[in-house]
């Protein structure tokens, strides 16, 4: 698996609890800041021209081999965008035991539009947290652009530079078995990540938004331990997972957070369209474990039409925001991770949500 799909699915949670019937699926076309976009035409080694001042950065797909201190490999990541809130750093890792699956944690801060730069006529980029990140973070890097190419738009324009990026990433975890990680000198180099500095001008990527999916959460609210799955399309690839995932406030600095969450990949939800009951099984030794049942509540349904391809379909969206969310006895889908232990979500009756989107021609 990929970083992008990483933090894609981290996101799911939030997104299900706040979920509403818009005339689209909730999660189609979600962009995440860690998704670099299908790009065409070869990669050039020049600069390309100056972007202007109205465009936004991001930096990200960047991620760093490291050791956590009970001796687990783990990528250490950066991503940010020339906008507020958006700097995060994190760690993951990918576990087979059980099944497939993941286990990520992600700090996000509060830095001042500032902390991300880029000069497109020379191709290098700093990235700075200063005191918004410390004293869990120490961010002090530099990009140089290798390459670029033009991202498909639709309209607008972007430009994804790819280079190296280097210089000084420490992260204080203070979780149990995690210790610090990174350092003064550390290079951005984990396998499949190469980072990116996307200059981005208003582009409207091409998204097939006629994609048939089915999701849940065990609840509206994101203030405890959540439950979540997706059963659909990531970019081609036919994904089936279930997560647990819960948002930390941290005490300092202001503004900053961490997710916790890990992933299993299993068998998708089943959808009963008759009882209106969705049934979710993960694993039994996985990195998730547990089963649970949405039922009852109040169910809206809502159609529009929607075309790719060169063809018509007609979407049909079935979704509840009410639903009974309930784990058998001892059941309770779990998370059984390396750095923060066990995440349970509620396993006693609680308000889910059911998202079921379909297509027909």
């Amino acid at each position: 698996m990929d970083r992008s799909v990483f933090a894609a699915r981290a996101l799911l949670i939030p997104l299900c609890g706040y979920a509403v019937l818009t005339g689209a699926p909730s999660l189609t076309g979600t962009a995440s800041a860690t998704t670099v976009p299908a790009t065409t035409g070869p990669a050039t080694t020049g600069p390309a021209a100056r972007a202007p001042d109205s465009a936004i950065l991001t930096l990200n797909n960047a991620a760093a081999p490291v050791k956590t201190a009970n001796g687990q490999s783990w990528g250490m990541s950066v991503a940010d965008t020339d906008l507020t809130d958006t700097l995060t750093a994190g760690l993951f890792r990918t576990v087979t035991a059980g099944g497939t699956g993941s286990e990520e944690h992600e700090w996000t801060f509060d830095v001042p539009t500032s902390a991300l730069t880029f000069d497109t006529s020379t191709g290098v980029g700093t990235l700075k947290g200063g005191s918004a990140t410390s004293p869990v973070a120490t961010i002090d890097l530099n990009f140089k652009a290798t390459s670029h190419k033009a991202a498909t738009c639709t309209s607008g324009s972007e430009t994804v530079y790819t280079g190296t990026l280097s210089g000084e990433a420490k992260l204080v975890t203070s979780l149990t078995g995690g210790g610090t990680v990174g350092g003064a000198s550390v290079t951005f180099n984990f396998k499949e990540s190469a980072p990116h500095m996307l200059v981005d001008s208003g582009c409207v990527a091409p998204l097939d938004e006629c994609l048939a999916e089915t999701s849940f959460s065990s609840s509206t609210t994101g203030t405890k331990p959540e439950a979540g799955g997706l059963e659909g399309t990531e970019d081609g690839t036919k994904v089936d997972f279930v997560l647990v995932a819960r948002k930390k406030t941290l005490s300092s600095p202001k503004g900053a957070f961490r997710t916790d969450d890990a992933e299993i990949d299993t068998s998708p939800p089943s959808w009963n369209a008759k009882t209106g009951v969705l049934s979710v099984t993960t694993s039994s030794a996985g990195i998730v474990t547990g089963s649970a049942t949405l039922s009852g509540g109040t169910v809206k349904t809502t159609t529009f039409p929607c075309t790719f391809g060169g063809k018509s379909y007609t979407m049909h969206v079935t979704q509840n925001t009410t639903a009974n969310y309930s784990s058998p006895a001892g059941k309770a889908i779990t998370a059984h991770t390396s750095l923060t232990g066990k995440l349970a979500a509620a396993a006693a009756k609680g308000t889910g949500l059911i998202d079921i989107v379909t297509a027909s021609k």
